[in-house]
């Protein structure tokens, strides 16, 4: 992800959380964007690289359509980012 910019604006919650919201744009131009529920003692790198991978993964692959956003009863929990397309 060398050739792009990464935006994070972040949000302490009540729960003590963080809702992190970024987004990855490549010369003026919105690729998408995401949220991130993280741990309040998590580090920037910590966030940065987990927001990399899975932006990695879904670049490379395509894979935007969440199943949970479908069936809420079978929603997975270890995937804690959502990534939509500008």
């Amino acid at each position: 992800m060398s050739d792009y910019k990464l935006s994070i604006l972040s949000k302490r919650l009540q729960s003590g959380k963080c809702q992190i919201k970024f987004e990855v744009s490549q010369i003026d131009n919105k690729l998408m964007y995401g949220y991130l529920l993280s741990e309040a003692g998590a580090t920037l790198k910590e966030v940065v690289n987990k927001i990399e991978q899975q932006v990695k993964v879904t670049m490379s692959g395509d894979r935007l359509s969440h199943s949970h956003l479908y069936n809420l009863h079978c929603r997975q929990q270890e995937n804690e980012i959502i990534i939509f397309k500008h």
